[in-house]
């Protein structure tokens, strides 16, 4: 019974593991976009969230070629530039706050949850987390 739980938590998390990874088209935060496309290659724009892992972004970046040019064999990726933006997602404010000049500085109301109910805060606060940059990277794969 114990190695029958063991193999299904190791199969969901393989599974969410897989679709974390996949490509998708740019949603406004994140994603691929085809600037240009040929037969046997293209550039794409792709806009990756988080911490720089050349590992993971090769295997993205990858992934987005065979996806556009509908084939499963490796391509040779050539980087064209690699650019930083401010997150728009990150960079919303809520009506209630209050900007401070140029500073990081904010004020605004708290949203304290009543005491009967159940939602905690932090967890709720600690998901609404965002990268304050996001990275551009275009590239060509032939």
């Amino acid at each position: 019974m114990k190695n029958i739980s063991l193999l299904g938590l190791g199969c969901v998390t393989l599974a969410l593991a897989a679709c974390q990874s996949a490509p998708q088209q740019y949603n406004g935060a994140t994603g691929y976009v085809v600037e240009s496309q040929t037969a046997n290659g293209a550039i794409i724009a792709y806009t990756l969230a988080g911490r720089a892992d050349r590992k993971l972004d090769e295997n993205k970046l990858q992934r987005a070629c065979q996806k556009v040019l509908a084939s499963n064999t490796p391509y040779k990726l050539q980087v064209l530039s690699i650019n930083e933006i401010p997150n728009p997602a990150a960079n919303a404010k809520t009506a209630q706050s209050i900007q401070l000049g140029h500073s990081r500085t904010s004020f605004s109301l708290s949203e304290t949850p009543s005491l009967n109910n159940g939602e905690n805060y932090a967890t709720r606060q600690a998901l609404d987390t965002r990268p304050s940059t996001l990275r551009v990277v275009r590239y060509s794969c032939s």
